[in-house]
């Protein structure tokens, strides 16, 4: 089992993105955790059901996980972190697999942690599905989480008037130039009370390889 490193993570009883953490949640400088490859689909239950793990994996797992306290190292008994290789989360269990708390990462530790799973081996985790959680919206999860990236993107943008990028962003989603700002984002802004297409998907993505392109 692979070990990351020099992590910060904070764990909640929601997946929080990282733009949406609050300066008192109570955040966790990880020592060391252990990183699993597993596939979207098994990534996808147990975002959306309430799962179990078995025993087996607990035990694997068990005292791996570290953090910084102040001047010393302590312990999370069952932690994790699970990649489908598109996406990060990771996990606080209980001693009997049920799921405690959820983190996301920082982006550009997200995009530092996607570079490794590419070279792990997926691994079919044991686990029991149970009944799957309540949705406040018809939206996934994950649709629901890429409308607040791109939200959040596009009202940084504005605030900092960026303007090539919001005018970029505009012409790859409604393929036709504009150079009115304001009403670029509030046409992107209000394409996100829609149904997620893959235009949507695109934008994420383009978003998304902005900020890569920046840390290389």
């Amino acid at each position: 089992m692979t070990y990351v490193y020099d992590l910060v993570l904070n764990f909640n009883n929601e997946l929080y993105d990282f733009y949406e953490w609050k300066k008192d949640d109570e955040i966790y400088h990880i020592k060391r955790i252990n990183l699993v490859k597993i596939s979207s689909e098994s990534y996808n239950e147990i975002l959306d059901y309430k799962v179990i793990f078995d025993d087996e994996f607990l035990l694997s797992i068990f005292n791996r996980c570290e953090y910084f306290a102040n001047r010393e190292v302590n312990k999370i008994p069952y932690g994790i972190l699970l990649s489908d290789g598109y996406r990060v989360m990771a996990l606080i269990l209980d001693m009997h697999g049920n799921i405690l708390k959820y983190s996301t990462l920082l982006l550009d530790e997200e995009e530092d942690i996607l570079d490794i799973t590419e070279r792990l081996q997926e691994v079919r985790l044991k686990y029991v599905k149970k009944n799957k959680k309540k949705i406040t919206s018809f939206k996934t999860r994950q649709e629901n989480n890429i409308i607040k990236y791109i939200k959040k993107d596009l009202n940084i943008s504005y605030k900092e008037k960026n303007i090539s990028k919001l005018k970029y962003l505009y012409y790859e989603f409604f393929n036709r130039e504009n150079d009115n700002i304001d009403e670029i984002y509030e046409h992107l802004i209000h394409s996100l009370d829609s149904e997620i297409t893959e235009k949507h998907l695109n934008l994420y993505n383009l978003i998304k390889l902005s900020y890569t392109r920046k840390s290389v």
